[in-house]
């Protein structure tokens, strides 16, 4: 089976891996307490800055109104929705401002579906606005298999997706996930990368 080439960073790579297994040690410890959305992005937020690069940068909680050009703000990106998670490089040495690369929105598997589709709704806005800048969205799932985003074999649902209420598009590029067992699909921890698209035109 063909799948797309892989072409997401690194550190992208080590937070949704490495927090599959954070999810199973902390259910090890408290095994009758969901941990919150909260948690999940503070602990993506830790793996994600020891694996960065030199040149870049991780910047938490950023309005999208900072992030988008004010005569050219879609409607999706309110003056108060704020991005989880950036990634941005210094454009050099002398330059203290900030070029975004990577605009990130962090969800738990067990949100409610309208939540979801609110933060694919505002990347879709986002990178229609920035198209140089690349834009996921991270679904993490605790013992409990995402089946919108992920199939029966605990595989990435591959192709395209379209986003409710709006003309962009998403696509699972990659799954990550820990099981304390093969078999034990179900009930394994997940995270997806879901990468967003604009329009195609």
């Amino acid at each position: 089976m063909k799948t797309a080439s892989k072409d997401w960073p690194f550190w992208a790579e080590r937070a949704l891996q490495g927090i599959t297994y954070w999810i199973g040690h902390r259910r090890c410890l408290y095994r009758n307490y969901p941990l919150s959305e909260g948690a999940l992005v503070a602990e993506v937020c830790n793996i994600i800055y020891a694996n960065l690069p030199n040149d870049l940068t991780l910047l938490c909680e950023v309005q999208y109104s900072t992030l988008t050009r004010l005569d050219e703000k879609p409607t999706d990106l309110t003056e108060r929705a704020r991005a989880d998670l950036v990634v941005a490089e210094r454009a050099s040495a002398k330059e203290s401002k900030l070029i975004s690369k990577f605009i990130i929105e962090v969800k738990r598997a067990a949100a409610p579906t309208a939540q979801i589709d609110n933060d694919l709704r505002r990347l879709a806005a986002v990178r229609r606005v920035l198209p140089d800048v690349r834009t996921f969205l991270f679904v993490i799932s605790e013992a409990q298999r995402p089946k919108r985003f992920v199939n029966e074999k605990g595989t990435s649902k591959l192709g395209k997706h379209n986003i409710p209420k709006s003309e962009g598009y998403f696509r699972v590029r990659r799954t990550w996930k820990a099981a304390h067992a093969f078999t034990k699909r179900e009930s394994s921890q997940y995270a997806c990368l879901i990468e967003v698209y604009r329009p195609s035109r």
